[in-house]
């Protein structure tokens, strides 16, 4: 049953990714951040009625305030990064993420892996090399972490990696203070406050003028998935380890990132590109 949740979740955050991005040629940037997060809140707020709403330790609340900021602004830059770059050069740059969350949850949860799955998570920094790399030559292949440090998008996902990393980690220890339900609707409350203070000053939210049924369509998936990713999230996470959540989820996400940057946004798959993600997909066996 962990299984097919871990699976799921993958699936849901791959369709996430390919709506975002095609939302962002129907709407801003801003306006994506608050129909998302508005959405979420009003979507956990019907789900109380499933919830004992009892939070047990005052502990929860400095984990909230920094999931909260988390949140929107891992979300603001993937957004960011989304608009610039390829989905198909995005996703599997997500790929750092089982390290990351490797380290976090070692840290705060003692969640410890085996040597092959270290291993794994070295192939997978080989694959994203080759991914940024001008060439299958040796000296371009070395000098290809470089490349990837100047890129902007790169920058971007790799500062969104390491938070979303974090996020998984510190939304299991809040659920052993409160459940599912109460938790994603403190969270998604808090952000919209945080969110509406940010821009308080500087962005007047305007309902988007929609004029097509597709852009109805992309707004509606927008908020559906988005939910169903965010909670079946949270059940995966009380049943599986961080890491092995965050494997899944970018395995899936990067197999799918070819598919749909193909199909939806006419993105060329090179042999290079290929080859990148066949070496990240095996460093990701090796870490589950």
């Amino acid at each position: 049953m962990s299984l097919i949740i871990l699976f799921l979740c993958g699936l849901l955050w791959s369709i996430f990714d390919l709506v975002r991005k095609l939302a962002l040629e129907t709407y801003s940037l801003k306006n994506i951040l608050y129909i998302t997060i508005f959405s979420q809140l009003i979507i956990f707020m019907t789900s109380l009625l499933l919830s004992d709403t009892n939070i047990s330790s005052y502990n929860y609340y400095p984990l909230l305030f920094i999931i909260a900021i988390f949140n929107i602004l891992s979300l603001y830059l993937f957004l960011k990064a989304l608009e610039i770059e390829e989905i198909s050069i995005c996703i599997p740059m997500l790929s750092y993420s089982p390290l990351f969350s490797l380290l976090f949850s070692k840290l705060i949860l003692k969640e410890g892996l085996s040597t092959e799955q270290h291993i794994g998570i070295l192939v997978i920094f080989l694959g994203s090399f080759v991914l940024y790399s001008k060439s299958f030559l040796l000296k371009d292949l070395l000098f290809s972490p470089f490349l990837l440090i100047k890129n902007k998008g790169a920058q971007l996902i790799i500062i969104v990696t390491i938070i979303w990393s974090v996020i998984p980690v510190l939304d299991k220890k809040s659920l052993t203070y409160t459940d599912i339900y109460m938790h994603g609707f403190m969270q998604s409350l808090l952000g919209f406050i945080l969110l509406s203070f940010l821009f308080f000053n500087n962005f007047s939210f305007n309902i988007p003028k929609i004029k097509t049924k597709k852009a109805i369509f992309i707004l509606t998936l927008l908020i559906i998935i988005g939910f169903s990713a965010t909670i079946t999230q949270l059940f995966a996470l009380k049943v599986n380890f961080v890491p092995i959540l965050e494997v899944v989820k970018r395995a899936t996400g990067i197999l799918f990132s070819l598919v749909f940057g193909y199909f939806f946004f006419k993105e060329e798959i090179s042999k290079k590109k290929l080859l990148s993600v066949l070496i990240i997909i095996t460093g990701l066996s090796l870490a589950i």
